[in-house]
């Protein structure tokens, strides 16, 4: 965002505020910054009084209170709309922000001396506009602005706080610029504009975010032409090798034959699959695919296939999630949403703008200390931004995932609150639940209760670290399951304990939703776990998960030209939602929708699932959680049963 007629003077600029609420109007904080991470603040510049700021005043969404209610009312297999799913200009129109709140803001505004005629409302109704110097703002926000500076060199104008009038505060989630930074100051003519300098840990497709990835085992092949004549892949040795033919034993299903639904993975920027590793795929361990079949690709915000680098760290993780998704829902094409470009990259965020355009700007829009920045201004980046491009597949599975501590609550309800949406669409959202057991993105723990100030540790001890998106309780969060070693694929299975750990536990942020209660409440009477609340969220208030597992440990993938093994709840996302996607074939095949958000179905029918009583989740210098009978936070419910599931899905409106 640029700042116009900038200059960075020693002193305070003598240019004074004519802007004044009266004293009786009592103001309250509405934001606050917590720590600057790289960010300083150069204390002998101040920024010039007179430069000009654009002000955005980003108005809350009417009826979020209602949303969950909206989306039980279409979800639970209880009630008579179920299946009843809304239009996305039905749910536009039901969140949208208030008359009420426009009006309240404008009066605000007037009456602390900013002309109506400076003041313009955003085509979605999402944002209040104007511009106003430095001077203008710190008084009507009871702020200051200062100069802060990156250790990387770059120069922002922020906040440490603001203030705004209490009446209006439940019409407003943020305003801009203030304590984010995202105002920056002009580039010097000549100068190259460098990429933001938004941490790996929050960028999903950061070769060097290896959290949430596969992890690599052994290489079977390395001919890139033909599988391993010393191998031959049979359900008798499942329990070294998974295949698609392994999991269509393991949980109750036979080949595709129908194509009438939709079915999408998403992957992030330069993350990227090569089509010579699904063809050598195909020619292993489905060979009734062509060489030559692709997914659908849909590119988000310059989201492009990259072959430029090839490595494990580029690959793998797309390479996994597109060879078992197209195998296990063949003929059925898969969607690819390839989010970002090679520049910024991308966030979940960006990826939600394109399927909703409402996304773009309500609640504030994206936050540039976690989004990528679109239009990208960088060199060689995508000069526009997508929003609502996009018309939803049914199933929408994403391998990827970050510290729930990583983001600020606000942020999280935001994007949970889409999800919601999502599913109020008929849309069913899963992902991955990590696959570090208790503990968080690469092992780390939290140094204090609850993750409070999201500082970490190398692992070894401390406070259990749950993920995010998988503790928002509008998605399916998937954990890992393994054959037991030395058993056969009928055989019960066990939470992973192979390589990874499946990811469980309870959220800091989100309450524990209707639909999980009285799972939650089951587990805590029959099995509470003995450590204490420093370690973690023991409040029995609050979010578990995950909700279901799927296998997640010796995947037979094609990567760079190689046949591999790969273990992580990477691989347990995408096989649970080919499990949903043939059900929807299905259900529309017999005229009925798709099943959109099932966590209440599976919930109310846990006998449909398989469930899993033996293995943990180690980490944080426990022996993390045990799975058990019933819902556990290791392996939620179980793993899917499509036998059982398919009637009772079927029998649903």
């Amino acid at each position: 965002m640029k700042i116009t007629g900038l200059t960075i003077v020693s002193a305070f600029a003598s240019f004074t505020a004519v802007l004044a609420l009266p004293a009786s109007v009592p103001h309250v904080v509405h934001e606050k910054r917590g720590g600057l991470s790289n960010w300083y603040e150069v204390t002998d510049v101040r920024p010039d009084k007179r430069i000009t700021l654009p002000v955005r005043i980003g108005l809350t969404q009417s009826n979020l209170d209602q949303g969950h209610d909206l989306l039980m009312d279409v979800s639970d297999p209880a009630s008579k709309n179920y299946g009843k799913h809304w239009t996305a200009d039905q749910i536009a129109e039901k969140f949208a922000p208030s008359q009420d709140a426009i009006d309240a803001v404008r009066t605000w505004l007037t009456a602390s001396g900013v002309d109506p005629s400076r003041v313009h409302l955003s085509h979605g109704r999402n944002w209040v506009n104007f511009d106003a110097s430095i001077a203008e703002v710190e008084s009507l926000l009871h702020t200051e602005y200062k100069y802060f500076e990156h250790s990387a060199g770059q120069g922002h104008i922020a906040c440490d706080e603001y203030s705004i009038p209490q009446h209006v505060r439940e019409h407003i989630d943020l305003i801009m610029p203030t304590v984010h930074f995202d105002t920056k100051i002009v580039d010097k003519p000549g100068k190259d504009r460098k990429k933001r300098d938004i941490p790996a840990n929050l960028q999903p497709g950061n070769p060097n975010n290896t959290g949430f990835k596969p992890k690599k085992g052994k290489t079977i092949s390395s001919s890139p032409d033909a599988a391993s004549p010393d191998i031959t892949y049979t359900l008798a040795n499942c329990n070294q090798y998974v295949t698609p033919d392994c999991l269509r034993a393991l949980y109750n299903f036979t080949n595709g034959t129908l194509a009438k639904s939709s079915y999408a993975v998403v992957e992030y920027t330069p993350q990227a699959y090569l089509q010579a590793d699904l063809n050598l795929f195909y020619s292993n361990v489905a060979r009734e695919i062509p060489a030559g079949t692709a997914p659908i690709f849909d590119s988000i915000d310059g989201g492009v296939d990259q072959t430029t680098t090839q490595s494990f760290n580029d690959n793998g993780e797309s390479d996994l999630d597109l060879e078992y998704a197209i195998a296990l829902v063949y003929p059925q094409k898969v969607t690819l949403y390839q989010a970002g470009d090679l520049v910024e990259g991308a966030s979940f965020n960006n990826f939600l703008d394109a399927l909703d355009s409402s996304y773009c700007t309500s609640g504030g829009g994206d936050n540039p200390n976690y989004d990528a920045t679109y239009p990208d201004p960088n060199s060689g980046g995508y000069k526009s931004k997508d929003c609502g491009r996009y018309t939803p597949a049914s199933v929408i599975s994403t391998s990827y995932g970050s510290n729930e501590a990583d983001l600020t609550a606000a942020y999280e309800m935001r994007q949970c609150n889409e999800y919601m949406k999502l599913g109020m669409a008929g849309v069913s959202i899963l992902y991955s639940s990590g696959d570090s057991g208790v503990a968080g993105n690469g092992g780390q723990c939290c140094t204090r209760a609850k993750c409070a100030g999201g500082t970490y540790n190398n692992g070894g001890s401390g406070t259990f670290n749950p993920s995010f998106p998988g503790t928002c309780p509008y998605v399916t969060s998937v954990g890992a399951t393994q054959i037991v070693p030395g058993a056969s694929v009928t055989a019960p299975e066990e939470a992973c304990e192979t390589v990874i750990y499946s990811g469980g536990g309870f959220s800091n942020v989100f309450p524990l939703p209707s639909y999980q209660s009285a799972a939650v409440k089951s587990y805590f009477a029959n099995h509470k776990p003995s450590y204490s609340a420093t370690q973690y969220n023991n409040s029995q208030t609050v979010r578990g998960y995950p909700d279901v597992a799927a296998n997640g440990a010796n995947y037979v993938v094609a990567v760079d030209g190689q046949v591999t093994l790969i273990y992580g709840t990477s691989a347990s996302s995408p096989t649970f939602g080919s499990v949903v996607t043939l059900i929807n074939e299905q259900r529309v095949n017999a005229g009925k929708s798709p099943v959109g958000f099932i966590n209440p179905t599976l919930y109310a029918n846990p006998s449909i699932l398989n469930d899993i009583t033996s293995g943990g989740n180690q980490g944080c210098g426990t022996a993390g959680f045990t799975a058990v009978s019933g819902w556990d936070p290791v392996t939620g419910l179980g793993t899917p049963n499509y036998g059982k599931m398919l009637p009772v899905f079927m029998n649903l409106p």
